[in-house]
């Protein structure tokens, strides 16, 4: 075979490891941003949860300590639908194992039934000292264990998006090389032929 054949014909080899390098590429690429994507969103999700849970332990305070209204009623059953909703989303999201959402709606359902019981003592009577600590100290232990299961999943997602990062890393540096290599390859026949 002539030096001009085989010239072309690693021309034409080259040409075609690197469009398919850079379409794997392309694809890698898509692939890769569609899971950061994915795990921001569950992040930021996780984020809005925990605030709806502070929220909802502020309005709980407010009417603790300054007593029933219809207005304060209205603030907290709208952080509890909140806190609800983001609950929902990252459901929906696929972020939460089954005994996370089991816990969570295991304290959702406990809170429930210390809201009722509170709601109807406030506002059937005056309630006393006593009484508004004993319900403050059950928001409290709730809330806490609720906050403690959404920062241990914060943190799990957080690792698992540096994991994800730590792939795509490792993923672009193969890429590169072989890219490099593949080019390299291409240069080093046209010198040599020329």
């Amino acid at each position: 075979m002539s030096d001009k054949n085989v010239l072309k014909k690693n021309i034409f080899i080259t040409f075609t490891i690197m469009i398919i390098l850079i379409f794997g590429s392309g694809i890698l690429g898509w692939i890769l941003t569609q899971r950061v994507e994915k795990s921001n969103k569950i992040i930021n999700a996780i984020h809005l949860l925990k605030e709806s849970e502070l929220q909802l332990r502020r309005e709980e305070k407010n009417l603790l300590i300054r007593g029933y209204s219809q207005d304060r009623y209205l603030r907290w059953q709208a952080a509890k639908e909140a806190f609800h909703q983001k609950f929902g989303e990252l459901i929906g999201m696929g972020a939460l194992t089954t005994s996370e959402m089991t816990a969570i709606k295991t304290d959702y359902s406990e809170m429930s039934d210390t809201y009722k019981s509170f709601f109807d003592e406030i506002l059937t009577q005056k309630l006393s000292q006593n009484e508004i600590s004993y319900y403050d100290e059950e928001f409290k232990k709730i809330g806490r264990n609720t906050i403690d299961m959404i920062n241990n999943i914060l943190v799990r997602e957080q690792s698992v998006t540096q994991e994800k990062d730590t792939q795509a890393d490792v993923l672009i540096v193969i890429f590169l090389v072989i890219f490099i290599s593949t080019a390299g390859f291409l240069i080093v026949n046209v010198l040599k032929h020329l």
